[in-house]
């Protein structure tokens, strides 16, 4: 379980990083430099904040399921008996 969202966590953090790395492209872009011509800077830029989004969705997700993990751990803890 601890594993599962460290691996979400991570994988948010990645989708975060690319995305910031698109966006400081687009940043670059000017009028002598516009960029690809068959896709304009406002849609790239639209899908680079979708995809940051995205990446902080997992890494709720990440937190939700360690979260989770830790008061399953603790409530089985609390049910075992003590000898």
């Amino acid at each position: 379980m601890d594993l599962a969202a460290l691996a979400c966590i991570v994988a948010g953090v990645a989708l975060c990083l690319i995305a910031n790395g698109k966006l400081q492209a687009l940043s670059r872009l000017s009028y002598q430099h516009p960029g690809p011509p068959n896709q304009s800077a406002l849609a790239a830029a639209d899908r680079a904040r979708y995809l940051a989004y995205g990446g902080v969705a997992v890494i709720v997700t990440g937190c939700i399921v360690g979260v989770t993990g830790a008061i399953r751990l603790s409530r089985r803890n609390a049910l075992t008996p003590r000898a």
